[in-house]
């Protein structure tokens, strides 16, 4: 099976599942959450060189990976209080801007964007994510939840720019001990933390967004 295709049957299984259980809440999405953090820390063991301090590695990772899902929690937690979906709106804008980066990146190719840490990473995809980062936005707010100016202009930002560089800084880890891959426990996807990367990173600064303009 190709890449493009094994990305696209794990997609179109796992996406609906994983917006079940983000609009479910509860135990599900606690239980979904933490089971994916602790994959994820694990394959982020891995990546620790011969010159890393194991203490440090496994703190930092503490910080890395377990923190920034657990805000996952928390910004559910306070869907819940606020009516709000903001959770649901991460996820699902991360995996929309992740889909249209790659097949704008494929389909048009183009000058690269930092090939020694990620060679896949064009420009051209960069923008494919943004518009359809743009779109996302303006169809969830029309659908699903009212949202300011403010709020689409910062979530069109964490979407495409933050959510760019958590790829482009757990890419720059795996370089570091010469691997593609964190793992091949999805196919076509790689390994968990593959495919968290953009939440690690944009999800501290959505909570932190949400609590400060919202509570």
């Amino acid at each position: 099976m190709s890449a493009l295709k094994s990305r696209l049957a794990i997609g179109l299984t796992g996406f609906p599942l994983v917006v079940l259980a983000v609009l479910n809440g509860g135990w599900i999405f606690n239980s979904l959450i933490v089971l994916s953090a602790a994959i994820a820390f694990k394959e982020f063991l891995s990546l620790k060189s011969e010159n890393d301090n194991t203490i440090l590695w496994v703190l930092f990772g503490s910080i890395y990976v377990l923190g920034s899902l657990f805000c996952l929690l928390v910004l559910r937690d306070i869907d819940t209080l606020l009516g709000s979906y903001f959770t649901l709106m991460l996820f699902a804008g991360i995996s929309v801007n992740d889909s249209f980066a790659y097949i704008f990146g494929k389909w048009i190719g183009g000058k690269k964007i930092a090939p020694s840490i990620s060679p896949n990473k064009t420009y051209s995809g960069l923008i494919g994510g943004l518009i359809s980062a743009v779109l996302f936005i303006f169809l969830f707010d029309k659908f699903i939840f009212n949202l300011t100016l403010i709020d689409k202009c910062v979530f069109i930002v964490i979407l495409n720019i933050i959510g760019f560089f958590g790829d482009i800084f757990e890419s720059s880890l795996k370089r570091r001990v010469n691997i593609k891959d964190s793992s091949r426990l999805l196919m076509g996807h790689g390994g968990m933390l593959d495919r968290l990367d953009s939440l690690i990173l944009t999800t501290p600064v959505t909570l932190f967004y949400v609590i400060a303009y919202y509570l």
